[in-house]
């Protein structure tokens, strides 16, 4: 068995209906319809953070430490392609 945790949540009475014809029209079951968008929305979430930190970080670059990136890729052991 997986490792997982037990996921319980109120929902909407009055919209319930429309998302079990949802579930039913694409063929899957609410538990894989909640995980895949769960899933999706911690994605999205952990790319915004992701974002926000490079572009943080780019503003406060100091332009005189910058290093050309022949001598970037030489430093991280990259080779050159070409």
């Amino acid at each position: 068995m997986k490792d997982t945790v037990r996921l319980n949540f109120d929902f909407p009475k009055e919209i319930y209906p429309y998302l079990k014809l949802m579930c039913a029209k694409k063929g899957i079951s609410f538990k894989d319809l909640a995980t895949e968008l769960i899933l999706a929305a911690i994605d999205g979430y952990e790319d915004t953070e992701l974002s926000e930190i490079a572009q943080k970080r780019l503003r406060e670059m100091d332009s005189e430490n910058n290093i050309p990136f022949d001598k970037a890729i030489e430093q991280a052991g990259w080779k050159k392609h070409g």
